[in-house]
């Protein structure tokens, strides 16, 4: 005999309310972990709970010992097999770059699915605290936390008030992609007291045309990711010395490692960022912008 109408919608709204209280419980404690993004790997064992990592995502190479785990996820899929097969109780994902059928396959294991956000530099201490508190291991976390906290507190210190020079990144050469204000990289800027140039583009990679960076004029490019070396970066820009930055080669080399992952790592690439950006200040040939 069919079931009524009524009764199937009955059905569908209780399982919407056990859906819903299910996601309103505190979650597990995470004993076997999977990451679905490189970075997460990484602030895994940052807060003191790599021994809990069985799995990760493809191209998570640090520390060294995330090297060595089962790769159970890239951009285009989730091994549910695998999950299921190392025993993995909690998958951490981002909210901003795992795409939804990862979730969604990630969650059909019955693995619990902690997806965190956070996306501005100041967000690294919470983001290890909240996986500190997932893997039992709150004190390593804390300890970490507090390092960074205080190391970007000094930098911030040290140069955030000095004369102010605008600059872009460059996360890609052809086509040209920038970031926006949206982005962790442009706040590392800030605490270097630069001035992200595309701020206000919209979007958090927004693709650019060179004639706009002739309009923006900025007094420096840094170059995250957009190229394998130094010398390649250099020679991508070769041929526009139209733009300022480039005729008078204010063009700062960033490891795309150290200033494009959301970890404790960035720190490194921050002060190397400042002590660059500090080097075109002093610079006979700085064009440099005054604060308001």
């Amino acid at each position: 005999m069919a079931a009524s109408p009524f009764y199937a919608v009955l059905l569908i709204y209780l399982a919407v309310l056990g859906q819903a209280a299910a996601q309103a419980q505190p979650p597990l404690p995470a004993k076997r972990i999977a990451t679905l993004a490189p970075f997460l790997a990484e602030l895994v064992f940052a807060a003191g709970a790599g021994s809990k990592l069985v799995a990760v995502s493809a191209h998570s190479d640090y520390p060294l010992a995330a090297r060595s785990l089962p790769v159970i996820a890239d951009a285009g899929a989730v091994n549910r097999e695998s999950l299921l097969a190392l025993h993995v109780d909690t998958v951490l994902a981002w909210k901003g770059g795992t795409p939804g059928k990862n979730i969604d396959a990630a969650r059909q294991s019955g693995a619990q699915v902690i997806i965190l956000d956070g996306d501005r530099l100041d967000d690294i201490p919470r983001l290890l605290r909240r996986i500190g508190d997932l893997a039992g291991t709150r004190h390593q976390a804390e300890t970490e936390a507090v390092r960074f906290e205080e190391g970007l507190s000094e930098v911030r210190r040290k140069y955030g008030p000095r004369r102010q020079i605008s600059a872009m990144f460059e996360i890609w050469h052809r086509p040209l992609m920038t970031i926006s204000g949206k982005h962790f990289m442009s706040d590392a800027l800030g605490v270097c007291g630069g001035r992200n140039v595309f701020a206000d583009y919209p979007g958090i990679a927004p693709e650019v045309s060179m004639e706009s960076v002739l309009k923006e004029k900025p007094t420096a490019i840094i170059g995250a990711g957009s190229a394998r070396s130094e010398r390649e970066f250099r020679e991508n820009w070769t041929g526009n010395g139209a733009i300022a930055a480039v005729k008078r080669e204010h063009l700062i080399y960033l490891d795309a490692d150290y200033i494009q992952r959301q970890t404790p790592r960035i720190l490194e690439g921050v002060r190397r960022l400042c002590v660059a950006l500090d080097e075109i200040r002093r610079s006979p040939t700085a064009t440099q912008t005054a604060r308001p």
